[in-house]
């Protein structure tokens, strides 16, 4: 195995000297009135930039998937680098108008075998966004353009390029935030999300938005609103409402699905019981009608947490989306919208392959989570979870609805900061016993450990 190594430059340290002004005269015929300090004036236009790389290993095996034959995804044994470099560059026209973009790659290279990506495959426009903040008197913020979004808990629209892996995650199209009270903010937007990157050099003809193996063909539009209310100190709430528009798109097979318009209307409960005792409650409701489709689906999640001391945690926590029911002649499975990476789990995302990658769905899972912090500014952090997970719908090769048993440990930790970036890591393992909604028994895992680079 070849090992390619990056050594990032190390930057210089400029110091700056300041001058004392001269004293007033000994003898005046009045005292003068001392001078006010003078403003410090911000440049109209200012410029920045700065970047960073990330330096990922990843390795699994064993992950099981729906179908007996192959019953586990990817041949079995993975074993890959992604390298992501990034740089970002902006200007600001004052204090309201501001301009960024940053190029991004991310190749790879694989020692279990497989094809890697060559050298320096694509560069990739992932971010062109005008931002104009403070219109209508200071209410309004609005963002146009390409852009990272995360909205509400994240759970459900976070991801606008789902099949384009850890590369990218963008939005295109326009956002705006609504300051309706102090601590109230409504989130409104719009963006249309095409299945190739039309801002890449070196267009390598990757499906960014597909819902299956192989090429889809499909584009994503999508709008609505998330209404975000912390004006109670016990009570936090939010709801929202998303469209969803996808075009008609073909599986690897050939076939043609047509398109769907899905709806989803959803809330959100933050309840504060104490200073150690927290919740977190939520839920969606899911519908369509277009082209023969008639979707009734639903989401659920909830956590009690207690903080029992600085930086160290303890919560159990429940979750569940819908899956088909064969017998009905509905779509009960939920569509996770924007949510198709691994916010529940980075082994489990793997064990969707038969379906498509991240299309959380059918799955079922409780678990206890511990945490701490500790060290300089708590920046090392350690989390912990375990238990069980099942499928709502038995249409798994093994039969049963037992999906297996989950165990995940994370450990953050920076490196060191300076005037050259800061450096940090982590180590993250996961490792599941498949239960007999699987045709595999074999106890699968995966882990990753990773560099990133911020300068």
């Amino acid at each position: 195995m070849r090992t390619s190594a990056l050594l990032p430059a190390a930057l210089g340290l400029a110091a700056a000297l300041a001058a004392a002004g001269e004293p007033a005269p000994a003898e005046s015929a009045a005292p003068a009135e001392p001078a006010a300090p003078a403003a410090e004036e911000k440049p109209a236009v200012r410029f920045r930039a700065g970047g960073d790389l990330r330096l990922r290993q990843e390795g699994f095996d064993h992950v099981p998937i729906r179908t007996a034959e192959p019953a586990v995804t990817r041949g079995g044994h993975n074993d890959y680098f992604r390298i992501r470099p990034r740089l970002s560059a902006g200007v600001d026209f004052g204090e309201d108008l501001s301009l960024d973009a940053r190029l991004c790659d991310e190749f790879r290279h694989r020692n279990a075998g497989q094809e890697s990506y060559e050298w320096p495959d694509e560069l990739i426009l992932d971010r062109l966004e005008l931002s104009l903040r403070n219109l209508l008197d200071g209410r309004v913020d609005l963002h146009v353009g390409r852009q990272d979004v995360s909205l509400g808990s994240g759970r459900l629209f976070a991801e606008g390029t789902a099949k384009d892996g850890s590369r990218t995650g963008f939005f295109d199209g326009a956002r705006a935030r609504v300051r309706l009270a102090e601590k109230t903010t409504l989130d409104l937007f719009g963006f249309y999300g095409r299945c190739e990157n039309d801002l890449a050099i070196g267009h390598e003809h990757r499906d960014l938005t597909g819902l299956a193996p192989g090429w889809n063909g499909m584009d994503e539009a999508t709008a609505g609103f998330f209404l975000d209310d912390r004006s109670l100190d016990a009570l936090g709430w939010g709801v929202y409402y998303a469209w969803l528009h996808d075009t008609a798109w073909r599986t690897r097979e050939g076939g043609r699905v047509p398109h769907e318009d899905v709806h989803t209307l959803g809330a959100r409960l933050l309840p504060k019981f104490s200073e150690e005792l927290s919740a977190e409650l939520e839920g969606a409701f899911q519908w369509s009608g277009s082209d023969g489709y008639d979707r009734r689906a639903g989401f659920a999640t909830g956590g009690l947490k207690w903080g029992f001391a600085p930086g160290a945690y303890v919560s159990a926590n429940g979750l569940w989306l819908s899956g088909d029911d064969a017998d009905t002649a509905r779509r009960e499975d939920f569509n996770v919208l924007f949510g198709r990476y691994p916010w529940i789990s980075e082994l489990m995302i793997y064990a969707f392959d038969a379906d498509g990658v991240g299309t959380w769905r059918n799955l079922g899972r409780a678990w206890l989570e511990a945490g701490c912090a500790f060290g300089e500014d708590r920046a090392h952090r350690v989390r912990a979870t375990v238990g069980p997970l099942w499928a709502p719908e038995c249409d798994g090769a093994g039969g049963g609805s037992d999906r297996g048993w989950l165990e995940t440990i994370l450990y953050t930790f920076p490196l060191c900061k300076g005037s050259a970036g800061d450096l940090a890591g982590h180590l993250f393992l996961e490792v599941l016993q498949p239960g007999d909604y699987y045709a595999s028994d074999r106890t699968a895992y995966f882990f990753r450990w990773q560099l990133n680079w911020s300068f």
